[in-house]
């Protein structure tokens, strides 16, 4: 299978996200998990690497792409065995719009879009959808509330909530702001981050499993 994390805008935790997820599924499943870091940065590939200093088993490889591959899926077969595979295959994007990885965002199973409640993030996350609606991608769009402060009144919510309600499944359980997130690492999740992450995952992980009507 193939769960993609992607949005339009950066700075929503994106990453911070994907690593969290891949940690979760990794210790919590007994499917091979692989992830990709097509992120311009390489943010989750760097700290990957970093991570070998710690002296602790790594969950899984991570694998960038080729800067210079104009077309990073021209072997669509492999897509394809990715996609059918038993694997749980993780693929952290560009906060940016690009059509090289349109074939990703076609065929990926699941789409995991972080979004804010600030104008900007809500923009952008529509205008992400759009794209994917453009692209006439046919993955199970998950929409997830990122760095969420529970003490805050956001003004726009109720209204953002209804609209991006209309693409996709908005998980119930936002990630909630929280500093032990900032330290993530690539080898494992402790109990605070965990805890932190939870109760998002266990929706996403119930929904991935009822689509696909398997166990993760």
């Amino acid at each position: 299978m193939i769960i993609t994390f992607g949005t339009q805008k950066g700075g929503t935790g994106k990453t911070t996200l994907a690593i969290a997820f891949a940690n979760y599924i990794a210790m919590s499943s007994e499917r091979n998990v692989n992830v990709f870091d097509f992120d311009f940065q390489k943010s989750f590939y760097h700290k990957w690497k970093e991570d070998e200093l710690l002296e602790i088993p790594k969950l899984y490889d991570v694998e960038i792409i080729d800067e210079e591959n104009k077309q990073p899926f021209s072997d669509f077969e492999h897509l394809i065995e990715m996609k059918e595979s038993e694997d749980v295959n993780v693929f952290d994007l560009a906060g940016t719009l690009d059509a090289k990885y349109s074939d990703l965002l076609i065929y990926s199973d699941f789409i995991v879009i972080p979004f804010e409640y600030s104008n900007v993030s809500a923009k952008s996350t529509l205008v992400f959808i759009n794209f994917l609606g453009l692209l006439e991608s046919q993955a199970e769009r998950i929409f997830i509330r990122s760095k969420y402060d529970k003490g805050y009144k956001y003004q726009n919510q109720e209204g953002m909530d209804s609209e991006i309600s209309k693409y996709g499944l908005l998980l119930k359980s936002p990630v909630f702001k929280r500093n032990c997130l900032q330290t993530i690492d690539t080898r494992k999740l402790t109990y605070e981050q965990k805890y932190a992450v939870k109760n998002s995952f266990l929706e996403l992980t119930e929904y991935i499993n009822k689509c696909l009507e398997i166990t993760l």
